[in-house]
């Protein structure tokens, strides 16, 4: 891996059974880069993302990211404590919030310091305190998730996130569960985040939110990608007619 690129993949398959996933995607993103990644539902986006920290285990290809590497050959076994290693330099929102519902917002957030990083209570309380004041939720720190919006349980899993200070952000259509009129705050807790220069790969729906945000912007189509480009040359003049057929529909609705 260059000293240019934080994430690097090469060859990356993932078999589901039968069912070829991702057919041989190769792609790398540089330091505080944005790359938003966008395709039909079922083309392989969140698989590739989990893939990215092995939460889906990669059936073939190389993974670099943050200077750690593992290819996977398949039909071997390949280490698992490496793939932990690196997890730990990801980030990763998701869909649903996933928060504990017996936790407060602030011991959701410092759950992971505390359990993973062995950061004693203490010292970890005024780093969750930090990341929930960054995406405007100190206030909230001693509520519940059932005391909290959609909008704002997405925005303490970003701060949980945040707070183990990972290298690259991974957001898995993140304001897909969210109410209409909650799916602003998110956005712009991730809008904040791509000024500061957070480096992050975006899997969404929202096309003005990645034409907004994105460096660099994947269409993926059925396993691979199928065009790559910065959001003007994807969104006013895609190469390939998959893309042009996949944004058309969206760009007459939402007016891109």
């Amino acid at each position: 891996m260059s000293a240019n690129e934080i994430i690097r993949v090469e060859n990356l398959h993932k078999w589901f059974g039968m069912l070829h996933v991702l057919k041989g995607v190769s792609f790398s993103v540089t330091p505080k880069e944005v790359l938003v990644i966008i395709g039909r539902s079922g083309s392989g986006k969140s698989t590739l993302l989990r893939c990215l920290n092995f939460l889906e285990e990669p059936s073939s290809g190389t993974i670099d990211i943050a200077g750690q590497s593992l290819t996977i050959v398949a039909g071997t076994r390949y280490d698992h404590n490496k793939a932990v290693a690196m997890r730990l330099n990801t980030g990763m929102v998701f869909q649903e919030f996933n928060l504990f519902p017996h936790m407060t917002a602030l011991d959701n957030v410092i759950e992971g310091l505390v359990t993973v990083k062995k950061i004693p209570r203490d010292q970890a309380i005024p780093i969750g305190m930090k990341y929930l004041k960054k995406v405007g939720l100190e206030e909230k720190c001693n509520e519940h998730p059932i005391r909290l919006s959609g909008g704002q349980k997405q925005r303490v899993a970003i701060a949980r996130a945040l707070a183990m200070e990972p290298k690259v952000m991974l957001f898995d259509e993140p304001t897909s569960a969210l109410d209409p009129e909650l799916i602003g705050e998110v956005l712009d807790v991730m809008k904040q985040l791509a000024v500061e220069g957070t480096t992050m790969v975006i899997v969404t729906h929202e096309m003005g939110f990645a034409c907004d945000v994105a460096d660099r912007i994947l269409f993926v189509d059925r396993g691979i990608i199928a065009e790559s480009g910065t959001p003007d040359q994807i969104f006013n003049h895609p190469q390939d007619e998959r893309t042009h057929l996949f944004l058309e529909p969206i760009r007459k609705v939402q007016q891109i």
